[in-house]
């Protein structure tokens, strides 16, 4: 667990890692650039970035930690799959499968991220659709 710190002196901060706050007193001190605050790790934490994304970089970003995060999950599952003792058939099987999906999951993520980087174009109005041909009705007989 990291050490963090307590807003004080009323300010509006909530804290953070005592070493990111120590970094950005001393960029302060002595007029250093500060460095942009990398994505956090957490899945919440992520997901509340992107809520805030103004710009297509930015969703961008959140993608891709979001498939280095699903990436490690499937190695965490494949350690799992391999390191566990005496596991019945079905359940490694299921094990392989879920680390195959977490896998297909980022690579997934990677191809649709550059979707967000483009302008969107206005889409085109569809046409209306053509009518139906009229329905002969069935012969009696």
């Amino acid at each position: 667990m990291r050490r963090q710190a307590d807003p004080r002196f009323r300010h509006r901060g909530s804290g953070g890692p005592v070493t990111v706050v120590a970094r950005s007193l001393h960029a302060r001190l002595y007029g250093l650039p500060t460095a942009p605050s990398p994505l956090p790790t957490a899945l919440d934490e992520l997901l509340q970035v992107l809520g805030t994304a103004r710009d297509g970089d930015q969703k961008q970003a959140v993608l891709v930690q979001l498939a280095d995060q699903l990436r490690n999950a499937a190695e965490i599952l494949e350690w799992a799959r391999d390191n566990a003792r005496q596991l019945p058939a079905p359940i490694w099987e299921w094990l392989r499968d879920a680390t195959d999906t977490t896998r297909h999951l980022a690579d997934g993520l990677d191809s649709v991220r550059p979707s967000f980087a483009a302008p969107q174009a206005p889409a085109a109005p569809l046409p209306p659709p053509a009518p139906a041909p009229p329905h002969a009705a069935p012969a009696r007989r």
